[in-house]
């Protein structure tokens, strides 16, 4: 029986920290059963046969955008049901000029209040479907950006935050924080927090994280 592999696409704009952050999870997928390789370069998504016996792509990679044939490998690739995950910029903030890959992830940044904010994520109680990834966990406070996204009603969203009212909108506005998603026969697991390496030590965010990209690994 093979081993499951796992690709890490890392790099970008550094202000996110593509290193610090995905080394703290690089040995848990390692613990997890999954032979990590490490690309510093989204050209490694031109490679559609090594796409195809990955079992986990990790995109942590902030800015920029694909080629057409790197776009169109990655989602088949997941399609055919190589596992998709990521937190924050690293996969919310990035190949904006790309359709068919934020379709597949199912949400996009588009702005986040000036500097940290202080704000509680709220973990549903009742999650249903993929409730492994946030069991035994409640809400909690955080110290980060706070993203303002958008997503849609494919997502199942196992944490949400609010921004409270601002000076163009005058309620509080409700966003997911944590979702999963189907896109084919792959899955695909998205955190918005995660600006540094510092976020996703918080104990919880660590958790959620951990358990979100080994559920996205190919069963």
């Amino acid at each position: 029986m093979r081993a499951r592999k796992a690709l890490v696409v890392r790099g970008g704009w550094e202000g996110h920290d593509p290193v610090g952050c995905t080394e703290l999870f690089r040995p848990r997928l390692e613990r997890a059963g999954l032979e990590v390789t490490v690309s510093e370069s989204p050209s490694v998504y031109d490679d559609a046969d090594l796409l195809a016996a990955t079992d986990l792509v990790v995109h942590c990679w902030s800015g920029g955008e694909l080629t057409a044939r790197q776009e169109a490998n990655l989602v088949a690739a997941v399609e055919a049901g190589t596992g998709f995950a990521g937190w924050h910029g690293g996969i919310i903030g990035t190949n904006v000029g790309n359709p068919r890959y934020l379709r597949m992830v199912g949400g996009r940044f588009l702005w986040h209040p000036e500097g940290f904010q202080e704000f509680t994520v709220r973990v549903d109680p009742s999650p249903g479907r993929d409730g492994e990834i946030t069991e035994g966990i409640g809400d909690y406070d955080v110290v980060t950006e706070h993203y303002w996204v958008l997503s849609d009603a494919l997502n199942t969203v196992l944490a949400t935050s609010v921004l409270a009212p601002g000076d163009q909108w005058h309620e509080p506005v409700a966003f997911p924080v944590v979702w999963t998603r189907r896109w084919g026969a792959g899955r695909v697991f998205v955190c918005t927090l995660g600006h540094r390496a510092a976020d996703l030590e918080v104990p919880q965010t660590a958790r959620i994280v951990t358990r979100g990209l080994e559920w996205a690994a190919r069963p």
